[in-house]
């Protein structure tokens, strides 16, 4: 009879808690990284105590020693214009309206300055025009006034006195004299200047030549006698012409009297947000062009 064997039973035992359970999971990154952010806080707060002033420090400390009082102290509020202005080389500071760079907003005593030494040139151009026996036939021809931009000046054609002769971009010869009397005044100005011409809204029977030729033809022409009667070189920024889409507030397209040329003083602050949206897309600021001797 064979011999029995008692019956072997295999029993698994799975053990609770493996490797993974010995270790704390994704704990470690979260404390990792806001040490690593500490660190960079900690730093970055060193280069800017290592940048900033010995007086920007002083006053920083009177701060902590003194209490939130201290910034209604005479120290504390000439801390605070440190602040507006940037405390590191270069900075824009804390100003609501920041320049491009230039350490704060528009100066507002320039921005007045500016704006007097416009409303003088204006002056002087409608006392020339008043005193000047020659000139007196083309005051009512002269407009001034400011817009957004700056000063702008507009010549304007008259029935019996057209600056130009008709269809053409030949000046006529008291349209030099007006021209240039405005010019030795703009010449005196720092500020840049943009010539457009206009037109009415009356048709050439040809497409091949244009009040869009024309208008920029006359722009043009307007800029040689400028440029020639007391303009620098580098001072007009453009010529454009307009054709017949800007008539005079209040005039019929057709009417004469929006043949005209514009010279507008552009402000400050005009240009520099026209090179402000020239860096945006990625438009170099042109360079002056060299004196032609």
């Amino acid at each position: 009879m064979a011999e029995q064997h008692p019956e072997v039973k295999i029993v698994i035992k799975k053990k609770k808690g493996g490797h993974a359970a010995g270790h704390s999971g994704g704990a470690w990154k979260v404390a990792y990284a806001d040490l690593v952010t500490a660190m960079m806080a900690f730093f970055l707060l060193m280069w800017l105590l290592a940048s900033a002033s010995p007086a920007t420090k002083a006053s920083i400390s009177k701060h902590f020693s003194e209490g939130p009082d201290f910034w209604d102290s005479k120290s504390g509020k000439e801390m605070i214009e440190t602040y507006n202005k940037g405390i590191l080389p270069g900075g824009r500071g804390m100003s609501p309206n920041p320049g491009d760079g230039d350490g704060g907003g528009p100066d507002p005593n320039a921005i007045e300055k500016e704006r007097a030494a416009m409303e003088e040139t204006a002056a002087a151009i409608e006392k020339s025009f008043k005193e000047d026996k020659l000139l007196q036939a083309f005051q009512d021809q002269i407009s001034m006034d400011f817009t957004d931009e700056g000063l702008r000046i507009q010549v304007q054609d008259k029935a019996a006195q057209v600056l130009f002769d008709s269809g053409s971009s030949k000046v006529k010869p008291y349209t030099l004299s007006i021209l240039k009397e405005i010019a030795q005044e703009l010449g005196k100005l720092p500020n840049h200047v943009v010539i457009g011409g206009h037109t009415d809204s009356q048709r050439y029977a040809s497409q091949a030549y244009t009040n869009w030729e024309l208008s920029s033809e006359r722009a043009n022409a307007a800029r040689r006698v400028l440029e020639s009667s007391g303009l620098r070189v580098d001072q007009v920024r453009r010529t454009t012409g307009y054709s017949d889409t800007i008539p005079l507030e209040g005039h019929d397209p057709k009417d004469s009297q929006n043949r005209r040329i514009s010279i507008v003083v552009l402000s400050s602050a005009t240009e520099q947000a026209e090179v402000s949206r020239q860096k945006s897309k990625g438009i170099r600021e042109p360079k002056p062009k060299p004196s032609q001797e």
